[in-house]
């Protein structure tokens, strides 16, 4: 990955972070301002670019400012964060930025669309159907509620009863979730499998289990779990281990039907008879320490800094910008 250093090192690059969605403020509610994840991948990346500043995409002058850098390296989640909005505004102010491009992101940040467009993989799904208020008839739990946008586990709620189905819809509406599924829920062993995209080569990384002990794998889970115990992740890495093969096989053909740029998450349950079943893409994941992604790379023997140089370097595919802004910083 010694390219990918040697790209980005004269780089001024915009680290993007804020509260731009109810799963971003989420977390940065949940921790204290020194430990909000911004400060890791700033000071990753001061050690393999000229600088890295961090840009708040909520305040008025994020345009002007965000115009000045070399590449904008997005750390931002969720709705306006991951689903292709601030990817199509970069696009157009001609400033390179990490991940993948409009419609992979906004394919990837929409839960109902993303079962539609990966139908053709083959990899096993949850059966899943639109729900709205007073429209849950036929629906028989155990099941999982959710938010098309939402991430993390926010805006999602697993049903155990069918008479409470209607009631957590009702709810969950009204609290500002108004495009909701409703999925079979699979008994399992959440794992997510990240991969990268390095000189156009995919490569996969070890998948990651995530051992719950709460009733699934809940946003409290996710955003402070490891701290509470109440979770914890083991890395796939003896290439031995039949999980290997069928998670990264799976993963393969998840991916055969997207193009992504950077980084990326494919989320299964492993069930309980050894299948991968497929439950959603992460198309920006998280890069602090200590996340799946981060977990993953070290386990595969990548340290830190070069991850952050790999998903940095994806902001130099000059195609995700319109046609008459596209520029190379390769050839800086």
């Amino acid at each position: 990955m010694d390219d990918e250093v040697d790209v980005v090192r004269d780089w001024r690059v915009a680290v993007v972070y804020g509260g731009v969605s109810a799963e971003d403020s989420l977390y940065m509610a949940s921790k204290p301002k020194s430990e909000w994840s911004v400060h890791d991948v700033v000071g990753g990346l001061s050690g393999v670019t000229a600088e890295a500043v961090w840009l708040d995409p909520t305040r008025p002058d994020f345009v002007d400012r965000v115009r000045r850098f070399d590449a904008a390296f997005l750390n931002v989640h969720g709705e306006f964060g991951e689903d292709g909005n601030l990817q199509g505004l970069l696009a157009y102010l001609g400033v390179p930025y990490t991940g993948s491009g409009v419609l992979t992101s906004a394919v990837g940040a929409d839960k109902r669309v993303t079962k539609l467009v990966l139908s053709s993989s083959g990899v096993a799904a949850p059966a899943h159907r639109r729900v709205r208020p007073g429209d849950v008839a036929g629906v028989s739990a155990p099941v999982m509620v959710k938010a098309v946008n939402g991430g993390s586990s926010v805006g999602m709620e697993l049903v155990v009863d069918t008479a409470d189905v209607a009631g957590v819809v009702d709810r969950l509406h009204g609290g500002g979730f108004t495009d909701l599924i409703v999925e079979s829920f699979v008994e399992g062993v959440p794992v997510t499998v990240p991969a990268l995209k390095i000189g156009g080569d995919v490569v996969l990384l070890p998948p990651v289990l995530c051992i719950s002990e709460r009733e699934y794998y809940d946003e409290y889970s996710k955003l402070c779990g490891e701290e509470a115990g109440s979770v914890r992740y083991d890395t796939v890495t003896d290439v031995a281990d039949p999980r290997l093969r069928v998670l990264h096989d799976a993963t393969r053909a998840v991916l055969d039907e997207i193009d992504f740029e950077g980084a990326i998450r494919v989320d299964f349950v492993l069930s309980e008879n050894g299948e991968p079943v497929l439950l959603e893409l992460n198309t920006l994941p998280g890069v602090q320490r200590g996340s799946n992604l981060v977990l993953s790379a070290e386990a595969a023997g990548i340290s830190y800094e070069s991850l952050l140089a790999v998903v940095l370097a994806s902001s130099a595919n000059g195609t995700k910008l319109v046609p008459w802004l596209r520029k190379s910083l390769v050839a800086k």
